[in-house]
């Protein structure tokens, strides 16, 4: 690949914050799942439309965790590749990734019309 046209500090440091950023979320939804603590618990006194919220809120924090865990995979994987001197290629056909995909998605495996 053509170092010339990719950075690849720049690239190392924004995967290097995403995995930061991710963890961080990561912690935070974890800890809200199993503390089971909303806002409105402290209140008492909550009914079944409380209740029907809250698994709501629930369920929507344990899809933004798993969001997030699937993203991190990426994020670590670009930088298992950024390590290997692969970073930039596909995976799927080893071609180059253009550097404007890459500026917009840092953790992105493959070409755009190779994506499944």
């Amino acid at each position: 690949m053509d170092d010339s046209s990719l950075d690849l500090d720049a690239a190392r440091e924004r995967l290097l914050t995403m995995q930061r950023d991710l963890r961080a979320s990561i912690d935070d939804l974890t800890a809200r799942l199993e503390s089971g603590s909303t806002p409105d618990a402290a209140e008492g006194g909550q009914d079944a439309g409380d209740m029907g919220s809250h698994e709501q809120q629930a369920a929507e924090n344990e899809g933004l965790l798993e969001g997030a865990r699937r993203r991190l995979d990426s994020v670590e994987d670009a930088l298992k590749r950024l390590d290997e001197g692969t970073y930039g290629l596909s995976v799927v056909s080893g071609r180059p990734i253009p550097p404007e995909r890459l500026e917009a998605l840092p953790d992105a495996a493959t070409l755009v019309d190779e994506q499944v």
